[in-house]
């Protein structure tokens, strides 16, 4: 980019000569590009995620040697690994662009799940991972999804299926209830009748707009 000393205006181009007055051009070396080096963030970010999944490796490898060097503690070395794994998947689908944000949220959170669940296997099974666990991450994601339409109220009907995607799960927990899997039930009827009524209000209130999502996306 150049720059005409006598008009002032700047010119795009590469010649040396105004185009409106035919002055001498001076070049403009102090220009920035209007954009950022998306590559090389991207770039950057990749080699510490890599820094941190080799820091990853070299920890798990000591924790598994000083098993059987010392004194074994085997549950403590699992449940390390487990959240080990947890921090490169996060790490891993934050600097990704593959997926969307929604499917980003769900499996991060049910990977979060997951991983307490078996921690809590590790550590007596007492069943809070289920109890409260479980059915607080749901109701989470439903709370989220109810300041999300609000946020993103031009785009609401998008995140009907991550509503539906609650309510299933909402009844799923109920199943484990009636079965004996879940031993404390008032988190679990407190998140259904939240994911039941935040589904009912949107299709409610969302009117065609709606209707017309639900059948773009399941005939119905």
């Amino acid at each position: 980019m150049s720059k005409c000393a006598k008009c002032g205006i700047e010119i795009l181009d590469n010649t040396d000569m105004c185009p409106l007055c035919h002055s001498v051009v001076t070049k403009d070396a102090d220009v920035v590009s209007m954009y950022p080096n998306a590559e090389g963030i991207v770039r950057r970010f990749r080699f510490i995620e890599r820094i941190v999944l080799f820091a990853s490796v070299v920890a798990m490898g000591g924790l598994i040697l000083a098993n059987f060097i010392g004194r074994p503690f085997v549950v403590w070395t699992v449940i390390i690994g487990l959240i080990l794994v947890y921090a490169n998947t996060l790490l891993r689908m934050t600097i990704t662009g593959k997926v969307g944000y929604q499917s980003k949220t769900l499996v991060l959170t049910f990977l979060a799940v997951g991983i307490l669940i078996g921690i809590d296997a590790l550590t007596g099974y007492n069943r809070w991972s289920l109890n409260v666990v479980l059915p607080s991450a749901i109701l989470l994601l439903s709370l989220v999804v109810f300041i999300l339409i609000f946020v993103n109220f031009r785009n609401w009907q998008s995140y009907i299926p991550m509503e539906i995607l609650m309510v299933v799960t909402s009844i799923a927990l109920i199943i484990l209830y009636l079965v004996g899997i879940i031993t404390y039930p008032n988190m679990v009827y407190i998140t259904t009748v939240v994911s039941v009524l935040l589904l009912t209000g949107t299709v409610i209130l969302g009117g065609d707009r709606a209707k017309r999502e639900l059948y773009r996306r399941f005939h119905i």
